[in-house]
């Protein structure tokens, strides 16, 4: 194991080394990840832990090391009595402080952090970085503090120490205690560190480190006090000529004799002056306290009675009790959607909470979260917490203390909440466990649903996995043997599934030109808005028309940085580019011919709306995209509108097409249903069955009936035709042949790897001399297929070529990968030497069980 590099002088070796000085005691080392995600640091450094430290040291500890020429933060994840048995004791280097702050990590969270490491092959600092406070900060604050009085400090330093004595007399002007910064501000030039080192081995003084918070102001509430006196004042007979007054002071007393000052005011009727002047009386008193920032504290949520539950529920919910009982294991809630898989979630956790556990619910989509949340508070009251991208730092941050505390026992969140400090995990919830965007796409590439699985196993949790239409991989391990099947075959209280009716488009083309919507939609909508119910219109793709060309010669503008067209954006008025964000005005005429006529070719949710306003211009619609759903709180804000029946018509992409429950929606239109299958993507076929299959699930979920109008140019294709007939067991059957045939997943599993540039002939040179190396490493159980360009060929200014490998024996695939990588990036570093660019210039990434080939 590596040794931790000394930098500097040595703070007293008796006092470190126990057994050695005199107070005697054990040897203790630490085995630390460093905070510097480098492949070449990606193992423990071994240090030692000094005798004085050793009772405050545990796993999961944040310590302050040297390595090379700097100190560093880094992570214990291991304590030992004996060194690494090819080291002399001697050579290992101390500690150089410990954060005055509890452990982020235990020895579950650090089990699973090797596991992401050795799995995704990231660095076992990435897998770390998973588990720390939102914004934490990378740099300490060491702050130094006399131990006894400056006096007596002072006179145990000799009259020849001067500098020593003056670092003394600064402290003592600075009252004692002072961050490390303000004494060096303090003295100047008379400042030195290896001075500091001698007072605090002379035991005069010590250094406490600890990283500061995000840099967010701290949320404070005003509360309001009933004083001795103002509870006498109440008793009195002479209070009855200040009415005001007694409000505020009786509702103070029905309260516990606090209460928010804002909250006081507008139940007791009476204005903060009023609580001033009763303060200036000292009936009362005001203070401001220090409170957790509550994303949810603006929305009302009603509560709610759990619904009677079906058979098939019932049974749903045993299983998952007896895997609880069983101390953990994997369930697949296979249900169709509106057969009340919440409900399950719901009385799981219930049970969960009563035993004392804590409950993790992962959704694929924040615009799920509102309705989610809606459901969970409601059942749950103050114990849920919500994690997510969309909260402001502050607000992630004290749901993240808050969690840690004990305060909340459940969250709700995307994909980075399941690593929130929760200590007794009793179950995990992944709903529409289906979904891409389970998968991390910036290192570490983990798939939630696996690290889950994982964080279920350790922590001895139960994983429930719930979609209408589950991934083949899910599928494939729960006839394995491996996952529980539970079943809900029906929907509640046996409402039928929603009729489904394709729409040949290359008919309607030919019939009635270029409109968006078929003459069967809109004639299916207008029927929809006269008996006053509502529909959803899907599309998934946002903007105006994914691409502008001239008429006359064609030109089509052109990312210039990734290989895609720019999207225009009506509302917004510019060009965007979806992958990178260059945004351009609309163009005033062709840079190639002059033309200053364009065409707007394809279609987006903005072009959709326009249509729609078009034929109904006065039916209230709202859309629900990327685009109206940027500011905080948009997405509660839509579906709640929708909700309450405010809007007859809401047009999204895919974040409308799964989860939610609106049982007035009684169409569904999906204006393309074409738009996956033209994906260069082994699972383009699975992934258009899921959405038809989960958007159609949002018609009928009351007690009227529901029905879709499905458009296609491809009505034969086997993934349209099987989706609109529900006849799943088929699709299943004829794709999973496919994937036996060309040995994709699940008979397989991928590791992608992709080297980018931003030249182009050293991306395809570095992807030469990658497949050179990985097929140098190919063993039986391994197929190669590259290196090519990538199908995405040029993103984000990069020149990207990948190289897939496919395994049957994946770990032993990957430890073999693991041992190489170092030498593959020494390859590449030379190679981008004799090129001429620089090192951190060509990179290499590794997607192991990639999502997308793209």
């Amino acid at each position: 194991m590596p040794l931790g590099r000394w930098a500097g002088g040595h703070p007293g070796k008796d006092l470190e080394r126990g057994g050695k000085g005199e107070l005697g005691g054990r040897e203790l080392y630490a085995e630390v990840v460093v905070d510097v995600p480098a492949l070449q640091l990606d193992r423990p450094l071994t240090y030692l832990v000094p005798y004085h430290w050793q009772e405050r040291v545990e796993v999961g500890s944040a310590v302050l090391v040297p390595l090379l020429r700097s100190l560093q933060v880094g992570y214990v994840i291991g304590l030992r009595a004996e060194p690494p048995r090819d080291v002399e004791p001697e050579a290992i280097k101390p500690l150089e402080g410990i954060m005055e702050e509890p452990p982020v990590l235990d020895d579950k969270a650090v089990e699973l952090c090797r596991w992401i490491s050795q799995r995704y092959l990231c660095p076992l600092a990435s897998a770390v970085r998973l588990f720390l406070p939102p914004g934490r900060a990378r740099k300490p604050l060491e702050r130094v503090r006399l131990l006894i009085d400056p006096p007596e400090a002072l006179a145990r330093i000799p009259s020849r120490a001067p500098r020593q004595r003056e670092l003394v007399e600064s402290l003592a002007s600075l009252g004692g205690s002072a961050s490390l910064a303000r004494l060096r501000e303090t003295m100047g030039k008379g400042f030195s560190t290896e001075v500091l080192r001698q007072l605090e081995r002379k035991g005069l003084l010590e250094r406490s480190y600890h990283l500061p918070p995000p840099r967010v102001n701290k949320a404070t509430l005003r509360f309001t006090e009933i004083t001795p006196l103002g509870r006498e004042w109440l008793g009195r007979e002479a209070s009855a000529r200040y009415p005001a007054r007694r409000r505020a002071l009786s509702l103070l007393m029905e309260r516990g004799g606090s209460m928010p000052s804002s909250e006081l005011c507008q139940r007791a009727r009476c204005s903060p002056s009023l609580l001033k002047d009763m303060e200036s009386l000292g009936l009362l008193e005001i203070r401001e306290e220090e409170v957790l920032r509550d994303p949810l504290r603006d929305f009302t949520f009603p509560g709610s009675e759990p619904p009677p539950m079906t058979r098939d529920q019932e049974n749903a919910l045993r299983a998952i009790l007896e895997a609880m009982n069983a101390g953990g294991g994997t369930v697949l809630l296979h249900g169709v959607t509106g057969s009340g898989k919440t409900e399950v979630y719901l009385r799981a956790i219930e049970e969960a909470l009563g035993r004392g556990l804590d409950c993790l619910v992962l959704v694929p989509e924040i615009a799920l979260t509102p309705q989610m949340v809606q459901r969970f508070v409601g059942r749950f009251k103050e114990r849920v917490a919500v994690l997510h991208s969309r909260l402001g730092l502050g607000e992630r941050y004290d749901q993240w203390r808050g969690i840690r505390e004990g305060k909340y026992r459940v969250v709700i969140g995307a994909r980075s909440a399941l690593f929130a400090p929760l200590a007794r995990l009793g179950i995990i919830v992944v709903d529409e466990e289906h979904e891409t965007s389970y998968k991390q796409e910036t290192s570490p590439r983990y798939h939630a649903v696996e690290v889950a699985a994982k964080r279920a196993e350790i922590y001895g949790a139960v994983l429930v996995l719930g979609s209408a239409t589950p991934r083949l991989e899910t599928l494939h391990a729960t006839r394995s043997g491996e996952y529980i099947l539970a079943s809900l075959p029906q929907r509640v209280d046996g409402r039928r599934m929603p009729q489904v009716e394709i729409v040949d488009m290359r008919e309607v083309r030919e019939a009635s030109g270029k409109r968006l919507l078929s003459p069967r939609l809109v004639l299916a909508l207008a029927e929809t808005i006269r008996r006053n119910e509502q529909a959803i219109l899907f599309l998934n793709r946002r903007g105006f028309a994914p691409s502008l060309l001239c008429r006359r010669c064609g030109f089509t503008w052109k990312c210039s940085h990734c290989s895609v067209s720019l999207c225009w954006h009506a509302g917004e008025g510019h060009l965007l580019c979806h992958h990178c964000g260059l945004s351009l005005p609309h163009p005033k005429a062709c840079p190639r011919c002059g033309e200053v006529a364009w065409k707007y070719a394809g279609a987006g949710t903005e072009r959709v709306e326009e249509e729609i306003r078009s034929i109904f211009p006065h039916v209230p619609l709202l859309r629900m995209d990327a685009d109206t759903t940027r500011r905080k709180g948009s997405h509660f804000r839509i579906f709640r509108e929708f909700q309450e029946g405010k809007a007859r018509i809401l047009v999204g992409t895919q974040m409308i097409a799964k989860g939610l429950d609106l049982p007035s929606v009684t169409l569904v239109g999906i204006i393309d249903a074409d738009t996956s299958l033209t994906l260069p993507d082994f699972r383009a076929s699975e992934r258009t069955f899921q959405l038809i299959t989960q958007v159609s699930g949002r018609a009928g979920r009351g007690e009227r009936p529901g029905r879709v109008i499905l458009q296609s140019y491809n009505p034969e294709h086997y993934a349209i035709s099987l989706a609109a007939a529900g006849r799943m067991e088929d699709f299943l059957h004829k794709e999973t042949e496919f994937r036996r045939d060309a040995h994709y997943p699940p008979f397989c599993r991928l590791v992608n790897f992709v080297v980018s540039s931003s030249r182009e002939e050293p991306a395809r040179e570095a992807s030469c001399v990658l497949a050179e190396a990985i097929h140098s490493l190919k063993g039986p159980a391994e197929e190669v297929l590259g290196p090519a360009p990538a199908p995405l060929f040029r993103l984000k200014g990069r020149y990207r070529h990948h190289l897939l490998v496919k395994t049957v024996r994946l770990q032993d695939t990957l430890d073999v990968l693991r041992n190489n990588l170092v030498r593959v990036n020494l390859e590449l570093s030379r190679l981008a030497r004799k090129t001429g660019i620089p090192q951190e210039d060509l990179q290499l990434a590794v997607d192991v069980d990639p999502s997308s080939l793209l």
